[in-house]
């Protein structure tokens, strides 16, 4: 006979794989044209070190993803309450000098690859930056055109404005998850960036607002 234990853990292995076919797919590729096309566009001289990096360690970014972005994902939904209306999202990775977009997905993993900086990303911070994009197409549309934060915020600039709510709900989720010492890699690396208005942003969820109330305007 089968044990009732038995029959627990096959009841939650059961329940993962349909939470899991709930979530949508998210699909990494090396942008190799794209890149050829960038650096000829602008003049960027790509590395073919970084590329060669890139190229073999893309099983290995998708392996990363594999385990840590549908918890991310799930996550997202139980805070919000809503699902992704998007079932498919296809990333495009590059070496070239853009920086990442929403749309379409395109992530600058530059600073992820060993070939490109001695102090480069760890791998849950890299994680993160691919769910940062993704969660630009998820909050297109949730954020009410009437929040009572964004038009206390109206002076700030427009970049500011764009992430409260994400990185609010970034840090629910990264919190709700137990992962708070990423969380505290990627607000330090958002803060080091060359945009200030990152790091003011981050200032207005963490010190000024907290981020809870930017969250419940999602709900």
């Amino acid at each position: 006979m089968i044990s009732h234990a038995i029959v627990a853990s096959l009841s939650v292995i059961v329940l993962m794989q349909e939470k899991r076919a709930d979530l949508p797919t998210v699909e990494l590729s090396y942008a190799d044209l794209f890149d050829v096309s960038c650096s000829q566009q602008t003049k960027y001289n790509i590395n073919s070190s970084w590329v060669s990096e890139i190229q073999q360690r893309m099983p290995e970014f998708r392996s990363a993803w594999e385990d840590r972005g549908p918890a991310l994902l799930q996550t997202t939904q139980d805070v919000v309450g809503e699902p992704f209306v998007q079932r498919e999202f296809l990333v495009s990775m590059s070496v070239c000098s853009l920086p990442s977009v929403s749309d379409p997905l395109l992530i600058n993993m530059r600073f992820s690859l060993k070939a490109f900086t001695s102090d480069a990303l760890p791998m849950d911070v890299s994680v993160s930056t691919i769910f940062h994009e993704i969660l630009h197409r998820y909050l297109a549309g949730r954020i009410p055109e009437n929040s009572k934060l964004l038009s206390k915020y109206t002076s700030e600039d427009e970049t500011v404005r764009f992430h409260l709510h994400l990185f609010a709900l970034q840090k629910a989720v990264y919190l709700k998850l137990g992962l708070a010492e990423t969380l505290d890699r990627v607000i330090k690396k958002d803060q080091s960036l060359p945009n200030k208005s990152y790091g003011r942003a981050w200032q207005i969820v963490n010190d000024l607002e907290g981020y809870s109330v930017f969250v419940a305007e999602l709900r």
